[in-house]
Order: structure tokens, then C-alpha cells, then sequence
């Protein structure tokens, strides 16, 4: 057998080699990567999530999807959460403030408490709690519950809440209303403040402490 024939020989061996581990050991690996993309959770409304910026922790957040599927963050303002995957999320945020810095921040984006997990009934009603409390989140709740009780399921006002003020948004003919609850005099041992019973779909906002509160 001559030389070249040899050489030939090889050669349709060694691209065969070639084509067949690509087939196998490539496709099993794209296999892999579109069951792990299947895997990774999205958020919904109702889920809580902690915003954390590395390059400037006054920006970390814990915040509550609400019911339209977005978040409002400090420089970010609002962002689509519902459907995003953490890192999707993150790469969002990210590119909102990429105005404000140098260079891209660093950004990463972790579920803290999911819709479902809090609600175990079926079709139960619910209410929301965000911004300044301990675990902001969404919560099924028996008729009749008012904001003390309400708050008492996310763990409180936190350290830098504007307690005088707290929010409670609802929907009363496609018009958006917003009361304000003073939990301070609460209290402060005035039991009368308890605050108004809520409905289904409320929602109820603890703002941050400004420097005049």
C-alpha cells in the first residue's frame, strides 16, 4: 500500500472521529444546556427578591414583584421582573445603571420568598407588603384583617421605615386610591389606629425614613 493511500486512510478515520464525537458529545451537551435553561425558575407576581449591587450597597434592595410583574428600584425605577430568570433580571438592572458608573456594575439577583410558597390555599385572596418591612412578601389572609394585622405577618416595620406614614394602595373601579396609615400612633398606645380592613389585591407600602422624618 502506498504512502498516500496510507495517508488517505487516516485521514477519512480521523475526520470520521471528529464528526462523531461532535454528534454525540456536543449534542448530549446542548441537550444538557437546554434542560438546565428549563430548569431555572422565573419570577411571578408575588415574589419577593433581593437586589444586591456590589459596587454600591446603598442601591440593595428587597423587593416585592407586584401583581402588573414589575419592581421599582432606587436609579433603576422600574423594571419587568415577571418571566426573567435572576441572572435576566440582573442583566436588566444592570443596564439601567450602567449610566451612573464607570464602568458596568455588578449585580445579582436571588428569590427571597415565592408567591407560592406563601399561599397555600386555592385561589385564596391576597394582599401585598413591600418596601421597608422585615419580610416583604405576598400574604393570604381570612376576612377581617387590618394593616397592624397585615404588617404583623411580614415581620414588622423595619429599622428605617417611615412609620407615619405607610401606604395602602387599592383598586376601587379601575381607579387607584392611597390611604395613610400612621403606624406610629399605634404605637404609641393609641389601640383606635389600627388602620382600615383590607381587601383582596391591596397593597400596602412601607416608604424609607427621609431626613426629616
Amino acid at each position: 500500500m502506498s504512502r498516500f493511500v496510507q495517508m488517505r486512510q487516516f485521514f477519512i478515520v480521523f475526520v470520521a472521529a471528529v464528526l462523531s464525537f461532535t454528534s454525540f458529545g456536543g449534542g448530549g451537551a446542548s441537550a444538557q444546556e437546554a434542560e438546565t435553561e428549563v430548569d431555572v425558575y422565573r419570577f411571578s407576581p408575588g415574589d419577593s427578591v433581593e437586589v444586591t449591587v456590589l459596587e454600591d450597597p446603598s442601591l440593595n434592595r428587597q423587593v416585592l414583584i407586584l401583581p402588573d410583574g414589575r419592581i421599582s428600584l432606587p436609579i433603576a425605577g422600574t423594571v419587568m421582573a415577571m418571566g426573567s430568570t435572576p441572572d435576566q433580571l440582573a442583566a436588566k438592572i444592570r443596564g439601567r445603571l450602567s449610566s451612573v458608573f464607570v464602568t458596568p456594575p455588578t449585580v445579582t439577583v436571588s428569590a427571597i420568598g415565592l408567591a407560592q410558597s406563601a399561599i397555600e390555599e386555592e385561589n385564596p385572596e391576597v394582599i401585598y407588603v413591600l418596601g421597608e418591612v422585615r419580610s416583604p412578601g405576598a400574604f393570604a389572609f381570612k376576612k377581617p384583617m387590618n394593616v397592624a394585622q397585615t404588617l404583623a405577618l411580614a415581620g414588622g416595620p423595619g429599622p428605617f421605615a417611615a412609620r407615619s406614614r405607610i401606604q395602602i394602595h387599592r383598586m376601587v373601579d379601575g381607579v387607584e386610591t392611597v390611604e395613610i396609615f400612621d403606624y406610629e400612633s399605634l404605637e404609641d398606645g393609641d389601640s383606635a389606629v389600627i388602620g382600615p380592613v383590607l381587601a383582596d389585591g391591596d397593597i400596602i407600602v412601607v416608604p424609607e425614613r427621609s431626613l426629616f422624618d
